[in-house]
């Protein structure tokens, strides 16, 4: 009785399988066809005021995003192609300027200039490459666009019943990772489109596109207002006009190999090298050199021991860090890898240290939010933190760390009141007369010499005017080394 009960049981299942293909193709249907979905080939959007959000660059662990004003958005695709380009015009003109993210210096916050970049508003356009995930994911996220991914990966199409709000969920799963999910509403329109990514420190993060204010332009539905969040935060509000196959749009065409992925007419980032590659070094002076490229991290040696500074970028750009390290100052160990301050750039390559067994610095305030984020699974991309899973050694600081091994003495500030990040650490050394910063300070260009000081660069004076700290150069993280008179000429302060 109870063999013939599992048997029944396995008939059941196996006859409720194509019921549930059946669903989902005819929801995939119904939507194609409420949205006019088979008659878009190309689109524009546009806007020309909303809000866009600095993804990692949060002035707290765990806060939300820095917002910016945008007054130009411009998202152009061509389905048929299989490319988009995306453009938006931001200005920074939150008061007081807080987080990261910032574009061209704003006289009027004394945001942005960390990078002696161009001034006026920061202008972001990428170009997606639908022949690739990255680029097919993005094309996704449209609402029209999920139905025609939906449509392409229809063998790995599913449905679920409506919930109590009335949404459907649509999802398919493409190169074997990704699970590309919609919610289409009682009108059988797209409400929301999900995925999940990888990303370098929060490992599986949620993406995810909300559209709304549907209207009917030539027998096609589009929405209205497009709103973007990742991790739970925004990312993009705008609220939008459309042109169904607009010129600019349909003229899209995948961008030639070979580019960096940004721009118009430029294609998707080159692969690595292949073959181990070591990385660019300097030495600054003796047993101290910065590992360069990007955002810089810093080898210190001591007696017994090595100290890294920062561990930028992602696992693999860290992981390459902590080889040179070792071919630098060979059979000493790391006692301790730095961490200046959580965003995102500076971080990302953290999972590399746990990965390591290191120990990592920081400010106290960050050990919760790095505690929760290096136990988060990767399983889209899954790096050796995810392969083998170990618990993060955290040591948090308040106002002050010594590292000495008797002869060479390094202190870890912390960087009081600074707007960018609430537990900013800053490294000096007292032998050296060098301070090492993130995110501080960088020389403006020579047009800029004259505009109102920076908030920024005004905490960073203060700051070692109060630790008393006798400083001759600043070594920036991003690059570079200068005199501490240019920070004083630059904020017009005494010496």
């Amino acid at each position: 009785m109870r063999r013939r009960l599992l048997v029944s049981a396995v008939i059941v299942s196996l006859a409720w399988l194509p019921a549930v293909a059946q669903d989902a193709r005819g929801a995939l249907d119904a939507a194609v066809t409420a949205m006019g979905a088979s008659n878009v080939h190309a689109v524009e959007y546009t806007a020309v005021k909303g809000n866009q959000y600095a993804l990692g660059q949060a002035p707290g662990p765990g806060k939300p995003w820095p917002r910016f004003t945008v007054t130009q958005y411009s998202l152009l695709i061509n389905y048929d192609a299989s490319v988009m380009r995306e453009q938006i015009t931001r200005i920074d003109d939150e008061k007081p300027p807080v987080g990261g993210g910032a574009g061209g210096y704003n006289p009027e916050t004394g945001q942005g200039g960390i990078r002696p970049i161009p001034f006026g508003p920061n202008v972001n356009t990428a170009v997606r490459n639908g022949q690739t995930p990255e680029g097919a994911l993005q094309i996704w996220l449209t609402p029209h666009g999920f139905l025609k991914g939906a449509a392409a990966n229809a063998a790995s199409l599913t449905a679920t019943p409506r919930d109590r709000n009335g949404l459907l969920s649509l999802s398919f799963k493409a190169f074997d990772k990704y699970t590309v999910t919609g919610l289409l509403n009682r009108d059988n329109l797209v409400e929301r489109v999900r995925t999940t990514v990888a990303h370098p420190l929060y490992g599986d993060s949620v993406i995810e596109a909300q559209y709304s204010g549907y209207q009917d332009v030539g027998g096609v539905k589009f929405p209205s207002r497009i709103v973007q969040t990742q991790g739970g935060f925004p990312l993009l509000d705008v609220p939008v006009t459309v042109q169904p196959g607009a010129a600019a749009a349909a003229a899209l065409t995948v961008p030639a190999p070979g580019g960096r992925g940004r721009g118009q007419g430029q294609g998707p980032a080159a692969g690595p090298a292949q073959g181990p590659a070591r990385l660019s070094t300097r030495e600054l002076a003796p047993g101290f050199w910065a590992v360069e490229g990007g955002a810089q991290s810093f080898v210190i040696d001591f007696r017994d021991f090595i100290v890294i500074v920062e561990a930028p970028a992602n696992p693999a750009r860290v992981d390459a860090v902590l080889t040179e390290a070792r071919l630098l100052v060979p059979n000493k160990p790391i006692r301790y890898v730095v961490n200046t301050h959580q965003h995102a750039d500076h971080s990302g390559g953290l999972r590399a240290v746990v990965a390591a067994g290191l120990t990592l610095l920081t400010h106290q305030v960050n050990v919760p939010f790095y505690e929760k984020m290096l136990r988060n699974p990767a399983t889209i991309e899954p790096d050796a933190l995810a392969k083998n899973p170990k618990a993060p050694v955290l040591e948090g600081m308040r106002d002050k760390k010594v590292i000495t091994d008797g002869t060479r003495v390094v202190e870890v500030y912390h960087v009081r009141g600074n707007l960018h990040s609430e537990g900013l650490l800053m490294v000096y050394l007292p032998k050296e007369r060098m301070i090492i910063h993130a995110d501080l300070f960088s020389p403006r260009p020579a047009e800029a010499k004259q505009l109102p000081w920076s908030p920024l660069t005004q905490n960073f004076y203060d700051n070692i005017r109060r630790l008393k700290l006798d400083v001759a150069q600043m070594v920036h993280v991003h690059g570079g080394m200068d005199s501490f008179d240019k920070l004083v000429a630059a904020a017009n302060l005494p010496r």
